[in-house]
């Protein structure tokens, strides 16, 4: 499943609604939710760069068919496109985490004032002790603990974090390796 429509099926599940209603929500003003209008143009960036994507994959595909039938050199022809669909990759991912930050915004606001005073105190959130297990979980099978390959990890276990809560995650698991 592409990043993008992991991220639309995110952002319903998150508002408890389909795309197509909170896009008419937005555009009537009848929105209170004052996250909710970026998320849905964060989401459409997204969608346009995943296209975008679509388009350069298929511009190196239809070179590297006539740089074949040719039978050129195809480094110097191919490099450009190349270049132009790995830029455009790394650009879905930051935009597909900005959105995932957001969301992650979204479900603060929603929490009850006590809970916000709380979490802002100790630095923990709720649910923290259910990802620091997972973390755990996935932890173990990583050779190296790092940022990437922590957050690769959980993905593949359907978690998905901010990179704030990402570096308290990292940070308390290395913690419990040195001692």
């Amino acid at each position: 499943m592409s990043s993008t429509l992991h991220a639309r099926r995110l952002v319903e599940h998150r508002y408890g609604r389909p795309l197509e209603h909170l896009q008419r929500e937005v555009a009537g003003g009848r929105s209170a939710d004052p996250v909710l209008p970026i998320v849905l143009r964060r989401l459409t960036v997204l969608e346009q760069t995943r296209e975008q994507g679509r388009a350069a994959h298929r511009a190196l595909r239809t070179t590297l068919q006539k740089a074949v039938a040719d039978g050129s050199p195809r480094d110097d022809r191919l490099r450009p496109y190349i270049a132009e669909l790995f830029d455009l990759e790394q650009q879905e991912q930051s935009q597909t985490e900005a959105l995932w930050d957001l969301l992650d915004v979204r479900l603060l606001l929603d929490q009850p004032g006590a809970g916000r005073t709380s979490t802002r105190h100790t630095g923990r959130s709720p649910g923290d002790e259910n990802l620091m297990g997972a973390a755990r979980d996935a932890a173990v099978c990583l050779p190296r603990l790092t940022r990437d390959a922590l957050r690769l990890a959980l993905r593949e276990r359907g978690i998905h974090i901010s990179n704030r809560r990402l570096g308290l995650v990292l940070r308390q698991l290395r913690a419990e390796r040195t001692h």
